[in-house]
């Protein structure tokens, strides 16, 4: 504009001026020039990137043919697999429990085409699928467990049905090398990993304190496996002999209190997951109750023993054939003679005499005794499964 003015005062309004014509053909041909400039600059920044994108992928093509194979997929492996529980180990070392990857396999229905030949080939390989079930929950679920905890054979012939809609899910399982060996002492845990008895129970929230860069991340048992075998060989031999029902067998260190082995028989392999309703498959060390009979009289002695009453020599007289208690009448099955040493009593495991320690050492240091020993009350033991003592009222006879 102020160009403009300055040129109105010095030429006629009908005239052109030369610069003015020189100055219009000049900017016509910048503008031209200017378009031509930009175009070619848009090329060039498309020509760019495409090239970029071409040497992207050519350097990840590249570098995927290189790597060593499966690498990958090893990789995104360890770090999706962080063990969800602690190890557990005997004194020695030995491994108890582990967790490991395992797997269910699942059903997406919408993804199988043909339902009906997916249902023979269930049937033909895994005849212990209920069908029905099968046939109701491929019509009504969108996804459902077709069968659980699969072997590795059970998995490779599901891989080998070729079917989508059949997914392979892995999950952490937890394993016991030694099955039934230490059923009643590990315990096992459900299927979130959490502990539901014995060990896994009690310490449950210890082995779930992971740290993945310890390598002694184990939690280490006073047991010994090698006891533990011994002593249920001999046990189970035993149970034979004597036709028993069930049996239990406790090796502790008396100085330190650390249990080396506890067998309960029957035992029952924890791999396998299986509900157990029968009382004879309970831990018969800590949890079976019952009344201790002529075992009791050990502790009647003790406690005769301890209050400084009797000596193992001394002599109890006039032991009479039967003692009566109100309605109750205590005697023995064989006939003994009159005198007994306190040891003989032991040994001959004399009911009479037994109960004349007793009369000697008093209700009141009896049951003192019985409360230090904590014979009266649940025992602090690191399992879950422990007994509750019988209720008993000290009335007139139970001395």
């Amino acid at each position: 504009m102020k160009f403009k003015k300055n040129n109105k005062k010095s030429v006629h309004k009908n005239q052109k001026s030369f610069y003015f014509e020189d100055f219009m053909e000049t900017n016509v041909n910048f503008k031209k020039l200017e378009k031509v400039n930009l175009v070619e600059d848009r090329i060039y920044i498309l020509f760019f990137i495409f090239f970029s994108l071409i040497l992207i992928f050519a350097i990840s093509i590249f570098t995927t043919s290189v790597e060593t194979p499966r690498s990958k997929f090893f990789k995104n492996e360890n770090k999706s697999y962080l063990a969800l529980r602690k190890d557990i180990i005997d004194r020695n070392g030995e491994l108890l429990a582990r967790n490991i990857t395992s797997y269910h396999a699942a059903v997406k229905p919408d993804l199988i085409n043909n339902k009906e030949g997916f249902i023979v080939k269930v049937k033909l390989n895994f005849p212990e699928i209920d069908i029905d079930t099968l046939k109701k929950n491929l019509k009504i679920k969108k996804y459902f467990y077709l069968k659980k905890r699969l072997t590795e054979k059970e998995r490779d012939i599901f891989w080998s049905f070729g079917e989508k809609g059949i997914v392979i899910e892995p999950f952490q399982s937890r394993i016991y090398p030694h099955g039934k060996l230490f059923s009643h002492v590990l315990g096992q845990v459900d299927d979130d990993n959490i502990g539901i008895s014995g060990i896994e129970n009690y310490f449950d929230r210890e082995l779930r304190k992971i740290n993945n860069t310890d390598n002694n991340n184990s939690l280490a048992l006073s047991l010994d496996a090698n006891l533990q075998y011994l002593i249920k060989e001999e046990l189970t031999k035993s149970m034979q002999d004597f036709r028993a029902k069930a049996a239990g067998a406790l090796l502790m260190d008396v100085v330190s209190g650390e249990v080396l082995s506890l067998v309960s028989l029957p035992d029952y392999n924890v791999n396998i997951r299986d509900n157990i309703s029968d009382l004879r498959f309970i831990n018969h060390i800590t949890k079976g109750v019952y009344e201790l009979g002529s075992v009791f009289k050990t502790f009647t002695i003790a406690a005769a023993l301890e209050n400084k009453i009797v000596k193992p020599e001394t002599i109890i007289s006039n032991i009479p054939n039967k003692i009566q208690c109100s309605k109750y009448t205590i005697g023995d099955i064989h006939k003994f003679p009159e005198q007994l040493s306190v040891e003989d009593i032991l040994i001959r495991s004399s009911n009479i005499g037994a109960l004349m320690i007793a009369q000697k050492v008093g209700e009141d240091k009896i049951k003192s005794f019985l409360n230090n020993l904590g014979l009266l009350e649940s025992i602090n033991f690191e399992l879950a499964e422990i007994g509750q003592p019988l209720s008993f009222n000290w009335e007139k006879c139970k001395l």
